[in-house]
């Protein structure tokens, strides 16, 4: 029976004492299952896909992969302040979302009676 890419991952970042870029992870995981250029290609954003929702791994800063278990709560931690000096958010545009959100109310209104 053969692994699936991301048992591979957990077994190999297990055996790591640090995590391990994205970049490293999937080369040491395709070398591994020696997948010809054409299938790693599409295989390679399933595997970051199930990287992302499988609650074993977490993703630290720069693209690197560790075990959710070894990382302290502060290493994980989402720093709500990036997330505000990235954000794409126009905020001059903010009252035509309330304008819509109001337009929208008044119907549901209209449409009960």
């Amino acid at each position: 029976m053969s692994l699936k890419a991301i048992d591979i991952a957990y077994n190999k970042l297990l055996n790591e004492k640090e995590g391990m870029s994205f970049k490293e992870l999937w080369s040491s995981i395709n070398n591994e299952l020696g997948y010809d250029e054409k299938i790693a290609s599409r295989k390679k954003s399933q595997f970051y896909t199930d990287l992302t929702l499988d609650g074993r791994f977490v993703m630290l800063e720069n693209n690197v992969w560790n075990l959710k278990s070894r990382c302290k709560y502060q290493q994980i931690e989402i720093d709500e302040d990036e997330f505000e000096e990235n954000d794409d958010f126009d905020e001059e545009n903010e009252d035509e979302f309330d304008d819509e959100d109001e337009e929208d109310e008044e119907e549901n209104e209209e449409d009960e009676y």
